[in-house]
């Protein structure tokens, strides 16, 4: 049950280097995301992700706290899903790095739920 939480860390992580690495190198900027997104808060928003996977890392499993990963994971991708369908301004990397993050997101809610129920039932 634990793997899954690791598994979610390294997802996080993986997704604030892109981000850093992307706004640092210009690959990810302004012109890739509707306003007032440019890469001040793309960098920014990586390190926090980098930090996040840090946590999930060394975080301790348990079933409240895999439900609540679970809720955070959900409810972000429907955000990012929201987001891109409803705001103009994404470029095509944009919203195809919007789009996989909130399926990536939703299949890790998926697992942790299912890590959560097995957790409770005991199976």
């Amino acid at each position: 049950m634990g793997w899954i939480v690791k598994v979610d860390g390294v997802f996080e992580a993986t997704l604030g280097v892109a981000l850093v690495v992307g706004g640092a190198s210009g690959l990810l900027d302004s012109g890739d995301f509707p306003a007032p997104v440019g890469t001040p808060l793309v960098v920014a928003a990586g390190l926090t992700l980098v930090a996040i996977g840090a946590v999930l890392w060394r975080a301790p499993v348990a079933t409240p706290f895999l439900r609540m990963l679970a809720a955070a994971n959900g409810g972000t991708a429907m955000l990012a899903l929201v987001w891109v369908v409803a705001a103009s301004g994404f470029s095509t990397a944009g919203s195809a790095l919007t789009f996989t993050t909130a399926a990536a997101l939703t299949v890790l809610a998926a697992a942790q739920l299912s890590a959560a129920a097995g957790v409770v039932t005991g199976l």
